[in-house]
């Protein structure tokens, strides 16, 4: 291996072909062929590590570079092939769509805090509406964000974003074994902090945690009350974020920060 493969740090690219299933070698993308080839300038006998997006990575040699963009890689050895990061609870978000940018915010802070799948969804309260004609590019810039995030954060599991859909639509999807939990400030709201401890204390910790968080006016009292007849009150959790209102976008990374640090996700 030649010595500056050795001692520089190793770039990372993705491939749609899960490493399970890679025989020993496999062909790049052309756009992360681009990136590799002219962006890092990386040639054929260089070394850089290659990830599925689901949990597994392998260091992998540059064969060489069709005449269709594309680069022929070499594994050489697996780095991670659990595919098992995070062992705490998975985390569902489920934000209500922002103004154009701040959603694109979500994605990557969503990336970085180690978010499962993120659901937009459009509520009663909604800033912004999408033409469906332009969701299909709007999803897919929001999964290239999470991908690039992923590089620059060193996760190898990427956050899976989902087209938009509505409110209803959302809590329908949603199992009734698993915990729905809608952020509002109401006067019958659990506390942030009590609910947490609750679910410290369980002995049977949820495998999943839907979190709902409305746009800048929250969600309405027709979307609330409507909830709680669908899912009749079974694992349904109202939790406010204490007295002070706080923005849409600071109350999702604050809630999935906490998460995070407390060792619940």
């Amino acid at each position: 291996m030649p010595e500056k493969s050795r001692s520089r740090k190793l770039r990372r690219f993705f491939t749609v072909q899960p490493l399970r299933d890679a025989p020993g070698d496999l062909w790049l993308e052309p756009s992360e062929t681009h990136h590799l080839k002219d962006s890092i300038r990386l040639k054929p006998g260089e070394t850089c590590l290659v990830t599925d997006g689901e949990g597994r990575e392998a260091e992998a040699l540059v064969r060489e570079f069709s005449k269709a963009g594309r680069a022929h890689l070499q594994i050489l050895r697996f780095t991670s092939a659990s595919g098992a990061e995070n062992k705490g609870i998975r985390l569902r978000l489920v934000p209500a769509m922002l103004r154009k940018g701040k959603t694109d915010l979500l994605v990557e802070k969503a990336q970085e805090l180690g978010v499962s799948e993120l659901w937009p969804v459009f509520s009663e309260h909604c800033e912004i509406k999408i033409a469906t004609e332009k969701e299909g590019k709007m999803v897919d810039r929001w999964n290239r964000i999470a991908r690039e995030a992923s590089k620059q954060s060193g996760t190898l599991r990427v956050l899976h974003v989902a087209p938009p859909r509505g409110f209803k639509e959302a809590v329908a999807a949603v199992p009734l074994d698993e915990p729905l939990v809608i952020f509002h400030p109401c006067r019958d709201a659990a506390g942030f902090p009590e609910w947490v401890a609750g679910i410290q204390a369980s002995q049977n910790r949820p495998k999943v945690l839907n979190l709902f968080v409305g746009p800048e006016g929250g969600f309405s009292e027709a979307e609330i009350d409507w909830v709680r007849w669908t899912r009749k009150e079974k694992n349904f959790f109202l939790v406010g974020l204490g007295e002070v209102l706080v923005k849409a976008d600071t109350a999702f990374v604050g809630v999935v920060a906490a998460l995070r640090f407390l060792g619940i996700s």
